[in-house]
């Protein structure tokens, strides 16, 4: 632990939720055996990577938001740069759009670096500890949960044709089944080297050379001199307040300041509460946000992106008129077609009794993410430059040691009397949209569990090549919203009752009198851990 740690002296009782029992229990293991609420997440999140490998992996990204009892808030921003093996211009002349899958679609992982951060900076355990419980299921073995099984069958053909993922995954020409057991040596081997050698190795190790290596053979234009020039973002997050609520979330390269955007041109449209707001017109600001988020967001390392614009009192004012038109006449700016919002993430969010909390994001972006499994390692490896673009002159355009646009978005809520909640959700691009609803469910007096549980409606394109013009409705979304909807210009399209393209949520809270409480989203195979 870093002497200069925020991380209380006692062990503090700890809410969390998280997408996969088997993340809870190692969390519930990390906080008996005296872990934080940072140390309880970041054991959570190293499960995940082992029983959720079509959503995230050792080999993806991740950003986290970290608030501690004095109020300090703190954006780990571990997301990972495009790789320097070949020029961008020889990788890519033969080729017209990105591609969504595939070797040119990795740039180097983040997640363990920022574990490593996290672990550092507010953790009471060694890496070894809180690795623990991800190493003996990536040992022993993990039983293939439903969500996983149903993955596997969904991208059967794409998981095939990698050996990696065949060997791994399948069983003869079939992926394995619910209920099956998995055991994964490679990984298991990675996360051991990691414990023993610290988690900085995995860029700076024997674990970067094995994987620098693996990514040659595999024709991933990620480098060992890639890897050890990765460095962890810490950032001040960037927030706003609205109906007795701040909100805060990470700003670019994360799609974060697209949620504050939505939320402000909402209070503008409706000052005596956005929750009585039309529902087409929110569905209008989630789509210029979407479009906003696609045509501007880029590594504010590289090319500025003009957050403090949109979020202006002029920016808001022209969003809200903007989409005031749009739900009347159908009018709006193009719709750039993009690849599907994936929703192959996981959150994990913890809130202890002393106040520390974290919303803790980490991805591979789509499903399996570049659908390549690296042998030697285990990794899965994730397909985040997927997000760039091949356009000339664009702001997102892929170019070595940029980093690109994310969709990651981590939360924290908090209100003037203390009440203090971190709030996380898979849902690909559609994140800010989610965590739209999350609030507007807060704001309507729900608690955790209701709030990630209540339904839900997506704007956007859920397939690749498809555009954001409609919006899909979850089968019990209440009468009134979906009624407003139809009133609007936006395509309705039917979804399921508690249906996965609506994202993954999870929220801890701790109420201004020190109660804990945990809500994880029914459409996960998740549970919360409490007190």
């Amino acid at each position: 632990m870093n002497p200069s740690s925020h991380a209380p002296s006692a062990t503090p009782g700890v809410a969390l939720a998280a997408p996969h029992l088997d993340a809870v229990d190692a969390a519930r293991r990390i906080a008996a055996e005296g872990g934080t609420a940072i140390d309880a997440a970041v054991a959570a999140a190293a499960v995940l990577t082992v029983v959720y490998p079509h959503m995230c992996s050792a080999g993806g990204d991740l950003i986290a938001l970290v608030r501690t009892p004095d109020g300090v808030e703190t954006c780990v921003n571990s997301s990972g740069a495009y790789g320097s093996a070949q020029p961008v211009e020889e990788l890519f002349e033969a080729i017209a759009t990105m591609p969504v899958s595939g070797p040119l679609t990795v740039s180097v992982p983040g997640v363990v670096a920022g574990w490593a951060e996290l672990l550092e900076r507010w953790g009471a355990l060694s890496a070894a500890q809180v690795l623990a419980p991800a190493i003996a299921l990536a040992r022993d073995g993990m039983v293939v949960s439903p969500g996983l099984a149903k993955a596997l069958q969904v991208d059967r053909e794409g998981l095939a044709a990698d050996p990696g993922m065949r060997a791994m995954f399948f069983e003869g020409d079939r992926p394995v089944a619910a209920g099956a057991l998995v055991r994964q040596p490679a990984l298991a081997a990675t996360l051991e080297a990691l414990a023993r050698d610290g988690l900085r190795s995995y860029y700076t190790g024997e674990v970067a050379q094995t994987l620098a290596r693996g990514f040659a053979e595999l024709g991933v234009p990620v480098t060992e001199a890639d890897l050890a020039a990765h460095t962890v973002q810490l950032e001040e997050p960037i927030g706003l307040s609205v109906d007795g609520l701040h909100v805060s979330t990470a700003g670019p390269n994360s799609q974060g300041y697209t949620m504050l955007r939505t939320l402000g041109a909402a209070s503008v449209l409706s000052p005596e509460g956005i929750t009585r707001l039309d529902a087409a017109v929110l569905a209008e600001l989630f789509h210029s946000g979407d479009v906003l988020r696609d045509a501007e967001l880029a590594d504010p390392l590289v090319v500025d992106v003009d957050v403090e614009g949109a979020l202006s009192p002029e920016g808001l004012a022209m969003a809200a008129e903007r989409a005031v038109t749009s739900a009347r006449t159908g009018e709006r700016a193009v719709s750039p077609v993009t690849p599907r919002p994936g929703g192959d993430t996981v959150a994990v969010t913890a809130i202890a009794d002393d106040g520390t909390a974290i919303s803790l994001i980490q991805s591979v972006f789509h499903s399996f993410g570049s659908l390549l499994l690296e042998p030697a390692t285990g990794l899965v490896l994730h397909n985040r430059a997927a997000f760039f673009t091949l356009q000339e002159g664009a702001p997102n355009r892929v170019a070595a040691g940029k980093r690109p646009a994310h969709t990651l978005l981590p939360v924290i809520v908090r209100d003037a009397e203390g009440t203090v909640a971190a709030h996380g959700t898979m849902g690909g691009k559609a994140q800010s949209q989610i965590h739209t609803q999350l609030v507007l469910r807060v704001l309507e007096g729900a608690d955790p569990a209701t709030a990630v549980s209540a339904p839900r409606f997506i704007v956007g394109g859920l397939d690749k090549g498809t555009t954001n013009d409609y919006v899909m409705v979850e089968a019990d979304l209440d009468e009134e919203t979906r009624s407003e909807l139809e009133r609007g210009r936006l395509r309705i399209v039917a979804g399921s009752m508690h249906d996965s393209d609506a994202g993954h949520s999870m929220i801890a809270r701790r109420a201004a009198d020190g109660t804990l409480s945990a809500g994880a989203d029914p459409r996960s195979d998740g549970g919360v851990l409490l007190p």
